[in-house]
């Protein structure tokens, strides 16, 4: 529309022209002059539009272009130091991971720490974050609280509710400690970033599908990268103690394994199908190895999709082990 309305400006101002008398051009009427001012203001204006709207344009790509080539780092930095050590875990998670879809008809993926770095299986990868995103929003909740000279004892009921029994009322009334919906992605994104994680946590708030920050799109990869270095994290300590404790209707999965810190989301991904997916940190203290698993069952019930992710932590447990004790434990270890 900017482009059209500049040539329209463009053709108001070149071909109104008073005829000419005698040897020389005579005065232009009044109404005529009136139109060469007029087209001159358009042309200025929409000008300055297109200007802004390529500078607007331009700083939309830079970022992107930021966006992506953080990606590919943090790809490069969470790739295995040990290849073969690596491979083993990865091997091993895959063969389970596909005994788990065939036993429970059910599409799954998994992520974990093993050779240095990540290792991933299956479909599924990027899916709705939905309430697993209550544990980096209760870490910004209480960096927030930090910066205001708040006490941060005033969100421990919050930050319990929110993940032991993901109470979805305590975690937006945590969001909404960040300011606006714009500004609490931006203290969203900051969080995950000091973990080390890229992810982009804007989004369009205004749009009509838009059901909250759990629509924030969080892959298994991402996840493993955040949980691995999340105890390092400024304001980790509350949220991390919460996922230890666990209530007992959300401790099936991976929360069954030995010192787990761990959080689940279930839910709708974008075409409708359910969702359980979790990710933390699982093994005894010192030796935590990061892990991010999802599924999608195929007859879209909630009880095939815990009883699958059930059966994978326990066949996972014997990985923690192997992995912690050759280059899978994480960097950040929750006391």
């Amino acid at each position: 529309m900017v482009r059209r309305a500049a040539k329209s400006g463009r053709t108001t101002g070149t071909h109104h022209r008073a005829p000419a008398t005698g040897q020389g051009a005579g005065p232009r009427p009044a109404n005529q002059r009136s139109l060469w001012v007029v087209g001159g203001l358009l042309l200025a204006i929409l000008s300055v539009a297109v200007f802004l709207n390529g500078l607007a344009a331009d700083d939309g790509d830079e970022a992107e272009r930021n966006r992506r080539a953080l990606e590919q780092d943090v790809a490069a930095s969470s790739a295995p130091t040990s290849e073969e050590e690596a491979e083993n875990i990865r091997v091993a998670l895959a063969g389970l991971t596909e005994e788990i879809e065939g036993e429970f008809g059910v599409t799954a993926g998994a992520t974990m720490r093993a050779g240095g770095g990540i290792v991933h299986v299956g479909e599924i990868q990027d899916a709705p974050a939905l309430s697993s995103i209550k544990v980096p929003v209760s870490v910004a909740a209480v960096q927030k609280a930090l910066r205001d000279g708040r006490p941060v004892e005033e969100l421990t009921g919050d930050i319990d509710q929110a993940i032991t029994v993901s109470d979805n009322d305590a975690a937006l009334r945590l969001w909404e400690t960040l300011g606006t919906d714009d500004e609490a992605a931006a203290a969203l994104g900051g969080v995950l970033s000091q973990g080390g994680d890229p992810t982009d946590t804007t989004a369009d708030w205004s749009r009509d599908d838009y059901e909250g920050f759990g629509d924030i799109g969080w892959t298994l990869d991402h996840q493993t990268i955040f949980a691995n270095r999340m105890a390092c994290v400024l304001g980790s300590e509350q949220p991390l103690d919460a996922m230890g404790r666990l209530a007992e209707e959300h401790s099936t999965g991976l929360a069954q394994l030995e010192g787990s810190r761990v959080k689940g989301g279930w839910g709708d991904t974008a075409d409708g199908s359910f969702i359980l997916r979790e990710f933390g940190l699982v093994g005894p203290v010192d030796a935590q190895v990061p892990v991010a698993v999802a599924v999608i069952p195929e007859d879209g019930q909630e009880e095939t999709a815990r009883a699958a992710v059930a059966e994978m932590a326990r066949r996972i447990a014997p990985l923690v082990d192997e992995s912690s004790a050759t280059g899978g434990a994480a960097e950040c270890q929750a006391g």
